[in-house]
């Protein structure tokens, strides 16, 4: 923009599903003398940047997700109330940056104000007892539990300055930070995440993950 040698906004990579699209501008401001040239594109890789996070090895990666439900104005979800074991629940790996991403899933699978509620969960094996702390994102509502007990609990609601979470209330690992508390052996960690805005998401990274072995490495 105004003639400055590097670029205002980069993309490393276009994440939809869309092959094509179109350009939208929003204010307030006030756009002039913008040029759109189809196909040029300088000389850029057509491969997609590096994620950044590629090799961050506290990430969470591997996760089961569960078919979603409605769940009730007022209500918190119950570890008991987690579906069972079911052909519905669906493997699913995250994206860039260790993104579950369930909109990709499920899109907003209810009408507002109707709150949607799906369950991950994964497996955490350490070979010993011990705490590790955690960095957390998430959109909107999450409660996580550890060997079927809650640890932590928040909201990152967009639309709320008491809830609304750096980084303005995207999913991001800035969101919150929790200590998760392991067993010697085999640990199952069960995240139920509830939406009824637009997309919604999980990451988590173990922030020292020596002596934990995270599901599927």
């Amino acid at each position: 923009m105004n003639d400055t040698p590097s670029p205002t906004l980069e993309v490393g990579s276009l994440e939809g599903d869309a092959m094509n699209g179109g350009l939208r501008l929003q204010g307030p401001a006030t756009f002039a003398n913008l040029v759109i040239t189809p196909d040029a594109v300088d000389g850029l890789s057509p491969e997609p940047a590096r994620d950044p996070l590629e090799d961050d090895y506290g990430l969470i990666r591997n996760w089961r997700l569960s078919a979603f439900a409605a769940l009730p104005n007022g209500k918190d979800p119950m570890y008991n109330e987690m579906p069972g074991a079911s052909p519905e629940w669906k493997t699913i790996s995250t994206e860039r940056n260790g993104l579950a991403n369930i909109s990709r899933m499920y899109g907003k699978p209810l009408p507002e104000p109707t709150r949607a509620l799906a369950w991950l969960k994964t497996t955490i094996t350490s070979d010993r007892k011990q705490t590790k702390k955690v960095d957390i994102g998430w959109t909107r509502e999450l409660w996580v539990f550890v060997n079927g007990k809650l640890v932590y609990a928040d909201r990152n609601l967009f639309e709320s300055d008491d809830a609304r979470k750096i980084p303005d209330g995207r999913c991001s690992l800035e969101n919150g930070t929790f200590t998760l508390p392991l067993e010697a052996g085999e640990n199952e960690v069960a995240v139920a995440i509830a939406n009824n805005f637009f997309g919604w998401g999980l990451k988590v990274r173990v922030a020292d993950p020596e002596g934990v072995q995270l599901a599927g490495k």
